[in-house]
């Protein structure tokens, strides 16, 4: 009688070591986070710690626009911070997550300032809504609000500053002149300021203002055309400009990041 023991068949299938289930040390949910978002702070970790497949599906989706690179790192990351910044978003986390993400990629305090400045000009977007819509009212009551007459000297003189500061003019802003000059020659050194004093390129600030007036939370479609137009000429691509909105799109994480410390706390 043989003493030999029969081996049972080996039936476990082998470990694939490349699959999404076994993610090689350095490539896993954690770590792609935080290359893409630097470091972790409460409502990413309590993200990660109730929702990791969720948060696994929003890393794939952020690092398309880094692999693709159509803009360079300190670019998307200061237009990130412009729309968590904006006021119609006023994102603290997402401010600090990109502000972390532009200081890895090199920017420096005055050029992260210099996109906060940028994306300031947005209280603008109630004139340039409101001002059409009183003009039809108070037409409709026998009352012109916007003159068409020839624009003075004075007019002329305001619109060759915004012109000579900003590099543009439309037909919206020479609406606003027409209704209030003054305000408008404040609005002009305002909105201008980091034209003439920044650093940033005229490029990128376009890039930030096409970013801002499309951010979900805003959607301003009346005004973006100039900044395309202007972005163009300045020298982006459509590539760019796409990516440009690939990086806008990603704010809307901010739902669960905001969320998670409050869900995990109530339902454990």
């Amino acid at each position: 009688m043989s003493n030999t023991t029969d081996l049972a068949p080996n039936t476990t299938d082998p470990v694939d070591i490349d699959s999404p289930d076994h993610p090689q040390p350095g490539n896993t949910i954690r770590d792609r986070l935080i290359r893409i978002a630097g470091e972790l702070d409460e409502s990413w970790e309590s993200t990660l710690a109730i929702d990791d497949d969720f948060v696994g599906a929003y890393v794939d989706l952020a690092e398309v626009p880094e692999n693709k690179a159509h803009l360079d790192p300190k670019s998307r990351a200061l237009i990130a911070l412009a729309v968590s910044a904006s006021v119609t978003t006023l994102d603290p986390a997402g401010v600090r997550t990109a502000a972390t993400a532009a200081a890895r990629a090199g920017a420096t305090r005055e050029e992260a300032l210099e996109a906060v400045h940028l994306v300031s000009v947005l209280g603008v977007h109630c004139m340039v809504t409101g001002i059409p819509e009183l003009s039809a009212v108070a037409a409709a009551h026998g009352t012109q609000v916007v003159s068409d007459a020839p624009l003075d000297a004075e007019q002329e003189r305001i619109r060759d500053e915004f012109r000579a500061r900003r590099g543009y003019w439309s037909a919206m802003n020479e609406t606003l002149l027409r209704v209030d000059a003054t305000w408008f020659e404040a609005y002009t050194r305002y909105s201008s300021h980091p034209w003439v004093n920044g650093s940033l390129t005229p490029k990128l600030r376009e890039l930030i203002y096409i970013a801002i007036d499309l951010s979900p939370t805003h959607l301003f479609t009346a005004g973006v055309r100039p900044h395309i137009e202007n972005a163009l000429r300045y020298g982006a691509t459509v590539d760019e400009i796409v990516e440009t909105l690939e990086v806008t799109a990603l704010v809307g994480i901010a739902s669960l990041r905001s969320a998670a410390p409050t869900i995990a706390e109530v339902f454990g």
